[in-house]
Parts: C-alpha cells; sequence; structure tokens
C-alpha cells in the first residue's frame, strides 16, 4: 500500500472528502494528495498512499495541466461561477487571431495575486475566511509559471465562452487567469469550468473514478490502481548503488560518491535528488549529492523502501 493512486475526482466534491473516501478503502493506511482542486473541478487528484505520502511535495513542484471553460461578460466575486455576479459588460467583437496573441501575452514567469476567496492563510486563516466577513486583505504575490494558454476554441453566440489549454505551475490560480483574460478584453470574465488533464506523469486517461476504486475493493483488487512511487519521481536522475552503499544510506549515513557514477551528473542534475536503486533494480530512496572537503558524497534526503524492498535487500 505503499504507493499513488491517480483518482478522477468528480465534481462537487472536496479534495478531502476524495481523501477520506480512499482511506475507508484501505484501513489504517495513511492517505494524502498532491495538488488541492476546488469542488467544482474535475480532472487528475494524485492520492499518496503509506510511505509516498512522503513525496507529496516533489510531485506538488510538477508541471500542470488543465482545460479550462471561460464565460466572457460576466464577472464574480469568487472568478468562478460559484460566486455571485459582480458586473455584467457586452463582450466586443473577437477574432481568434485576437485571442491567440492576447493568450500568448499571458505565458511566462509572472506574480499572481490569490483570489480573495481562497484557501491561502492570512494570519493564520483562509483568504475566504476574511473575504466572507467583509475584510479586505492585503495578499501577498505570489512567484508562478504558465507555459502555455492555448485557445482550443472561441464560441461568440448565446454565452460567449472560450476553451483552453492552459499549462502551467504549482500555485497559479486559473480562476485568477480567468478573471485576467476579461480585465484585458474590457468586458470581464470568469472561470466557467475546469478539468485538470494532468499533474507531472499522470494524465486524465489514466485516472480512476471513486466508483472503479470503491468496486476493485470490494472485490480485493484495488491493488492494480497503486503504482510505484518512484512513477512520480521520473523527472529526477536516477543512480544505482551497490547494497553497502544502500544500507548506509537507509541508516543516515554519508557515502562517498567517486566511482558511483554521481560525479557525472550535470551541475543541474547534481543539485537535484537523485533517485536511488539498488543492485537488483528496487527503488529504495532520495539522496542528494554534497561536497565535503575535496570528496563528494551522498546525503539521505528520504528514505522510502517499501517492504518489498527491504526483504530484496538481503540482510539489511
Amino acid at each position: 500500500m505503499d504507493g499513488m493512486i491517480i483518482l478522477n475526482k468528480p465534481h462537487g466534491v472536496t479534495s478531502h472528502q476524495c481523501v477520506a473516501a480512499v482511506r475507508l478503502l484501505v484501513p489504517g493506511v495513511k492517505v494524502g494528495h498532491a495538488g488541492t482542486l476546488d469542488p467544482a473541478a474535475t480532472g487528475v487528484l494524485p492520492l499518496c498512499l503509506g510511505k509516498a505520502t512522503r513525496i507529496v511535495e516533489f510531485l506538488m513542484d510538477q508541471r500542470k495541466g488543465y482545460r479550462a471553460g471561460v464565460q466572457l461578460g460576466v464577472s464574480t466575486d469568487t472568478e468562478d461561477a460559484q460566486g455571485e455576479v459582480v458586473n455584467r459588460q457586452p463582450v466586443p467583437p473577437l477574432d481568434t487571431g485576437t485571442l491567440k496573441t492576447l493568450l500568448q501575452d499571458l505565458a511566462g514567469e509572472q506574480e499572481q495575486v490569490p483570489p480573495a476567496y481562497s484557501a491561502v492563510k492570512h494570519r493564520g486563516r483562509p483568504l475566504y475566511y476574511w473575504a466572507r466577513r467583509g475584510k479586505q486583505v492585503q495578499k501577498k504575490p505570489r512567484r508562478v509559471t504558465i507555459y502555455r494558454v492555448e485557445l482550443l476554441e472561441y464560441n461568440p453566440s448565446g454565452r460567449p465562452h472560450l476553451t483552453l489549454q492552459i499549462d502551467c505551475s504549482r500555485g497559479t490560480y486559473i480562476r485568477s487567469l480567468a478573471a485576467e483574460i476579461g480585465r484585458r478584453l474590457g468586458c470581464g470574465a470568469h472561470l466557467w469550468s475546469l478539468e485538470r488533464n494532468y499533474v507531472g506523469p499522470f494524465t486524465l486517461q489514466e485516472a480512476a473514478t471513486l466508483a472503479e476504486l470503491q468496486e476493485a475493493a470490494a472485490r480485493g483488487g484495488l491493488q492494480r490502481f497503486i503504482r510505484p512511487m518512484d512513477q512520480a519521481l521520473r523527472h529526477l536522475p536516477a543512480l544505482t548503488l551497490d547494497r553497502s552503499a544502500v544500507l548506509h544510506l537507509k541508516h543516515g549515513r554519508p557515502v562517498e560518491c567517486n566511482g558511483c557514477g554521481a560525479e557525472n551528473l550535470s551541475d543541474r542534475a547534481g543539485a537535484l535528488p537523485l533517485r536511488i536503486y539498488g543492485p537488483e533494480g528496487h527503488f529504495y530512496a532520495l539522496a542528494r549529492r554534497e561536497k565535503a572537503g575535496s570528496k563528494s558524497i551522498l546525503k539521505t534526503v528520504k528514505y522510502l523502501a517499501t517492504t518489498a524492498g527491504e526483504q530484496s535487500d538481503g540482510n539489511n
């Protein structure tokens, strides 16, 4: 039970409720999620089980992708469809060329102010706590990166809206991006729908529904939905060590890496945590290369071997 479940989160439930539902299927196993989705959002919600809860930070730091519906001409206080309408304006004549140029200008590294109705904390309470009480809070901008904003569809009739594919970094608020599009067009806008279609290596096509997980658990077949935790870490460089070196890392002892292969990594790769494998190919730990005088050593970041891995490593 040490691994990942990739859930297709349904509409109308919180990420915490999804975690609670899966906990009922794996009694006694710790469960956490990597990246909150609002109740109205759907799509990829990685769930970490057992020892995999210790790698949540590495999964949350990976790139995320969304299919977003943005309604034009209507602004809400929450910047999404769950809020109260605060303004309506006519949508100007638009063509796809104009829209694509505008969307391209939104890409890049930038500072984004979190929405007033968000879970970002101020004085120990989420921003939505203060907003619901009519309190104005000075919100600190956060550095985010928007890698791509692609126009998939523009429908000008009825309820004018855009359908977008957005690839972005951790911490990006898609509803804030929707509101910014409305401001730049001069007509206002809000996030109408949101589906997360990937987190790092995990895609919507491979995600399971809660109903599928519950049915599999009832038949004793939940294990087929649990993925090895190192699948979430494939963006990190890998290194294979002998059994003695793995044992040292297990007990928090540094390992000299002259001749172990780590000295051949690029400076950038050497600065990242390394996935450590034993000679039999089992994933054991995350370690970091450091300088110790004239020597290069590996230090344990997290020791993550599952029970099966411990057994495969002889007397360790």
